[in-house]
């Protein structure tokens, strides 16, 4: 008998048929991250803690829906409620998304944000929050997949615009989670037995259209089409 614990599967597709969605994450990893400025650097920070806010809510429900599969929750122990973000007063367990808000708070650079970029945050996540459980928890298994290329390219910005209060924080959220994630035994290992399909293809529009939403990002029109 099939329970709701049981890894669900994609619909049948011909092999040899690209999945749609990894149209939008090669749009995202072609945009012209290199040319961001300091001030552009934190505005990237600040949605990738939106996103993260997403991601943790994304993640319990996949918990919910997977209580038995072994590596999902050893992945979990990576995610929520550790320590392995450990930063100068961030010490205690904590979702990641919290790292993101503390140090964004502490030096300043929230409020900032939240007033420049705060409606646009909202719409992003009412379009997360739309989807289906079952997009959502596949939402979580293909970031696994995708986002530490996504982030080695926000690490392509030059190294003299990362002086900016807090983004020191930022780097190392990046710089740790690409290593959570792609490491052998990493995250995205753990979770790669989970079958993902074009059912995702909404969450990487959305989260193209976030990124375009940064100046030397949205000027970049060679990806439009």
């Amino acid at each position: 008998m099939t329970t709701q614990s049981t890894i669900a599967q994609s619909p049948a597709t011909d092999a040899a048929e690209p999945l749609k969605y990894k149209t939008f994450v090669d749009k995202i990893l072609a945009l012209p991250f290199e040319n961001l400025s300091s001030h552009e650097l934190q505005q990237v920070w600040y949605l990738s803690w939106v996103a993260a806010v997403e991601f943790g809510e994304a993640l319990r429900l996949t918990q919910e829906m997977y209580p038995d599969h072994a590596g999902l929750q050893e992945m979990i122990l990576g995610e929520l409620d550790t320590t392995n973000l450990a930063l100068e007063d961030f010490q205690e367990p904590r979702d990641h998304h919290e790292f993101l808000s503390h140090f964004l708070n502490k030096h300043g650079v929230m409020e900032k944000m939240e007033a420049e970029l705060g409606e646009h945050a909202a719409t992003y996540l009412a379009a997360c929050r739309a989807l289906d459980p079952h997009t959502r928890a596949m939402t979580v298994f293909s970031r696994e997949e995708e986002l530490s290329g996504i982030f080695a390219r926000f690490l392509d910005s030059a190294e003299e615009n990362w002086d900016a209060p807090g983004l020191y924080a930022f780097k190392h959220y990046l710089t740790t989670h690409i290593v959570l994630d792609s490491s052998e035994g990493g995250h995205h290992e753990l979770t790669n037995d989970f079958p993902i399909d074009d059912s995702v293809s909404p969450f990487f529009e959305a989260r193209f259209a976030t990124f375009r939403l940064v100046p030397a990002l949205e000027a970049s029109g060679a990806y439009d089409a």
